[in-house]
């Protein structure tokens, strides 16, 4: 009789798993496949990415700090961004590239501030570990970041904790993954058959960012000065871009351009740090520039000559920010 029952039981439940059940249940089982690949190929991607940028200086910390800046606990700290050319001819010759964009970040997520300041390539500055003065942008063709790193901080007496490199034709890839950035215009110039008027604020594509940046000595460009205030513009406009929700959705694109042309040494769990819990330092950001007269040396070249006070500034900015 129990046996009966069994059986009955069994063949109810059979019943019950009809056709429409045994769809849903397959389809179910292949979403959680598709699921598990999809997060397998994001940690792979993200890792591969991580480690295929992360180049790090040959020290443990800048020579101007006491102790290692902190990302975990949200320390300030700066960061030097170089914005080097693609020169495939000057690169098989051997000559390296050079910064042609060179610009130090203080960011303090406490302050909510991001003090940047720009240092035109053309700056006279001692170059660390070659012994000779010369323009600035030589450091980074000469001896790369760790040179690069050393002289910025030699000419402006702050430490500079991370850096972080682009070529600047991938930054325009890169405008056009997260779908163009907002920027507001500081002139009004025409320049690669782009028209730019002075505060207004406009979405720019990759190309046009790129004109906005370079242009400068376009009537109404304001020469290197203007440039150099363009290139924090767009900078912070992608930064700002970067962090926000709307760029996890051309993740994939965006990590490739990235893969293809930045380097950092900050490491993948520091780059999420920062993304993470300094992003409220976009909040208020000062742009300076350094201030000087421009001319022709005893070498025959044109140097730019910072003045001392125009350093001296600077420095007091850099270093209130971080609290040193």
């Amino acid at each position: 009789m129990e046996n009966e029952k069994v059986n009955r039981s069994d063949k109810y439940s059979k019943k019950k798993m009809g056709l429409p059940t045994k769809i849903f249940l397959w389809f179910f089982g292949i979403l959680i496949i598709l699921a598990i690949l999809a997060v397998i190929y994001l940690g792979f991607k993200i890792f591969s990415v991580g480690g295929a940028i992360h180049n790090p200086l040959d020290r443990d910390k800048s020579s101007l700090r006491d102790k290692n800046v902190n990302l975990n606990n949200g320390d300030p700290f700066t960061i030097a961004l170089f914005g080097v050319d693609s020169d495939a001819k000057r690169d098989a010759n051997g000559g390296g590239q050079r910064s042609d964009t060179i610009m130090v970040l203080s960011i303090n997520p406490d302050k909510k501030t991001t003090e940047i300041v720009s240092i035109p390539r053309d700056t006279q500055a001692d170059i660390v570990g070659k012994g000779t003065t010369e323009k600035i942008n030589h450091a980074y063709a000469y001896g790369g970041p760790d040179m690069a790193v050393k002289s910025v901080e030699k000419l402006l007496n702050v430490p500079i904790d991370h850096y972080a490199t682009i070529d600047m034709d991938g930054m325009e890839d890169m405008i056009d993954t997260v779908g163009g950035i907002e920027v507001t215009s500081n002139a009004t110039f025409s320049y690669d058959g782009f028209q730019f008027n002075d505060g207004q604020k406009s979405h720019m594509n990759g190309k046009e960012a790129m004109a906005f940046i370079r242009s400068r000595k376009e009537e109404g460009a304001g020469g290197d000065f203007g440039r150099q205030e363009r290139q924090q513009l767009v900078i912070q406009g992608l930064a700002n871009k970067l962090t926000s929700i709307s760029s996890v959705t051309h993740f994939n694109s965006l990590m490739n351009h990235v893969e293809d042309n930045v380097k950092t040494d900050l490491t993948l769990g520091e780059l999420n740090k920062v993304r993470g819990n300094y992003k409220d330092a976009n909040d208020n950001v000062h742009r300076h520039q350094l201030e000087g007269q421009g001319g022709i040396q005893d070498d025959g070249l044109y140097y730019f000559i910072p003045s001392q006070s125009s350093l001296t500034e600077i420095e007091a900015s850099v270093k209130n920010n971080l609290g040193i």
